[in-house]
């Protein structure tokens, strides 16, 4: 006799599907066997030790693994031996640390190129570029309102900042 299913099944899935119900059904029927109140349990055999007679095992006292209650309460086996709670911990406001001071300002960065120089008996002249113009300037003049010309050496020009008094230099070099 055919079975005529809607779909095909795999042979080894069908087998799959009926191993299972036969170890289901076994295992059904171990349980319904121990689960009668009147039948009386087989003690287990004694395990042999090295030709000694066995011993019996004494019974287990139930009422010891019982947990003692003190006013309807369940003792806590874990609880601390403190004699009083402690006080609650006070909170502290924490207060963020200041921020830092700002930076004190400093002169921006020299907008000039050196571009050569000029000797003169004890006068130098140094030529500077500056956004696509040309200047001449000796020591103690003052440039675009905002530098004063300190000194002028053969490997250094040193500028004055008038707004902050900071002094700042322009390397020079020498043409080989």
């Amino acid at each position: 006799m055919k079975v005529s299913l809607p779909r095909e099944i795999p042979r080894r899935a069908a087998l799959v599907v009926v191993a299972l119900a036969l170890i289901a059904g076994v295992v059904a029927g171990r349980e319904e066997l121990s689960s009668d109140p009147q039948a009386a349990p087989e003690p287990a055999p004694a395990p042999a030790m090295n030709g000694a007679a066995p011993q019996a095992i004494p019974d287990l006292d139930l009422d010891k693994l019982n947990r003692s209650v003190r006013n309807n309460r369940i003792t806590d086996l874990f609880a601390s031996k403190a004699a009083a709670p402690t006080a609650p911990p006070v909170a502290v406001a924490i207060t963020p640390p200041p921020p830092p001071p700002p930076a004190p300002p400093s002169a921006p960065p020299l907008p000039f190129r050196y571009f050569g120089k000029w000797i003169d008996g004890d006068r130098t002249v140094v030529f500077l570029w500056n956004n696509g113009e040309g200047q001449s300037v000796a020591a103690g003049d003052t440039v675009e309102g905002a530098y004063r010309i300190e000194a002028i050496t053969d490997s250094a020009i040193d500028f004055v900042y008038l707004p902050l008094g900071s002094k700042q230099t322009l390397p020079i070099s020498n043409p080989e």
